[in-house]
Parts: structure tokens; sequence; C-alpha cells
């Protein structure tokens, strides 16, 4: 299986995704632009793949849900604005308490072909394909000599 740090790496850009989403209150009016990359506008979190499959788990959310008997992950709307923001909604009863999970200044962007997240000074960066209603984040971790492709997959809301 993945090292925990690998592992723990892909469910923090996650949770740093999910925390911009619950801590940021919803506009009602989203500022209007884009780019023209696709990456704008509503997005579920569907899949989160591993390839080759490890301990035969192909779908971490799939997994993680299992184990913790909630799809909140998979249910939480997450909200691209073209001004470089994310908002969104989380579902009743998935979050503790009020507090922030993150801090800081979070947000989006996309330089060439991949899709950079940003909370304060941290930068993740994934390969992005975004092809009609589906978008793919993915990076390459290699462990003990073998390399897994990781990929989050998100279907529009």
């Amino acid at each position: 299986m993945l090292s925990l740090k690998k592992l723990t790496s892909l469910l923090l850009s996650i949770a740093l995704l999910a925390g911009a989403v619950s801590c940021k209150k919803d506009k009602d009016d989203p500022t209007p632009g884009g780019n023209g990359n696709g990456v704008e506008g509503s997005w579920k979190l569907s899949a989160i793949t591993v390839d080759p499959a490890q301990d035969g788990i192909s779908d971490y959310l799939a997994y993680l849900e299992a184990l913790t008997g909630t799809k909140c992950l998979s249910q939480t709307t997450f909200v691209f604005k073209g001004d470089g923001t994310v908002s969104g909604n989380v579902p009743a009863g998935c979050t503790v308490d009020e507090s922030p999970v993150i801090e800081g200044d979070g947000g989006w962007k996309v330089v060439g072909n991949k899709i950079q997240m940003t909370d304060g000074t941290e930068v993740d960066e994934y390969d992005l394909e975004v092809k009609g209603n589906e978008m793919k984040w993915s990076d390459t971790v290699t462990e003990d000599g073998a390399t897994y492709k990781m990929t989050l997959v998100f279907k529009k809301a």
C-alpha cells in the first residue's frame, strides 16, 4: 500500500479543498469570467483512483466512504470561480464544528496543463485533464521502486 506520507499528502489536498469550501461563505453573485480551461463551475468528487491497485484497492474514495460509512466527500460540491477562489457546499452532518479546516488564502489556477491549489504559501500541483463533464487531477508517486498514478476524478455537479 502507498506509504502513509503519500496517501496523507493526497488526502490533505482533498481536505484543503474541502476546508476551503466549508470555511468560505458562498457569494450570491459569483464573479464572472474564467479563462476557458473548463475548470470553472461546480464539481463533485467521484473517484480517487490508484493505478496499479494496492492491496486490491483501486478507488480510495469508495474505500474511505465504506470505512467511514458516509458519503461526505462525494456529496460535497466544489465551486471553482473565475476569480480563482473556491467555495461550495458541504452536506449537513459532515463537519464537526465551525472551526476552519485551513487557514490563510486559498485558491486555484491553471498553469499550462496543471492545476495549482494554494493555501497561503502551500501549493499542490496536479496534471489536469478536463473533458466534457469530467475533470481529472493526476500525480505520479514512486515508492519502494514501484510507480503509481493517483487520480482525483470530478464530475460536473
